[in-house]
């Protein structure tokens, strides 16, 4: 590795709209049960997958919700595994494949709720 200089490949969250706009329910759930880091920060959905894994261990979030989200929740979490593979992997088309994926998850998740 070079003294002076680092490689720096990393996601960043990209939003055309507010994130509360694109996914309001999601935005509801997650408000509905505090959990406002994501909808006050600017988090990545690969960010947000971790948000959900731990809502499914939280006790606040009911049995109902929690069967409504878990399969997306389980995918989610598989996706995210491959995209951190393919990012220390760099291999990055193949990682953009898995984020499009991610995104698709979270639409359909929306749509769900």
């Amino acid at each position: 590795m070079s003294r002076h200089m680092q490689i720096d490949i990393r996601l960043i969250p990209f939003y055309e709209k507010p994130f509360i706009k694109v996914f309001s329910r999601i935005a509801k759930l997650l408000q509905k049960h505090e959990y406002l880091s994501p909808l006050e920060q600017d988090m990545s959905l690969y960010e947000l997958v971790d948000i959900f894994v731990d809502m499914m261990h939280a006790p606040s979030i009911t049995t109902e919700e929690k069967e409504r989200i878990s399969p997306f929740v389980s995918r989610l979490e598989y996706l995210k595994e491959t995209a951190r593979e393919e990012l220390l992997s760099r291999r990055l088309n193949e990682l953009d494949k898995t984020l499009y994926r991610i995104e698709d998850e979270f639409e359909k998740l929306e749509k769900s709720l």
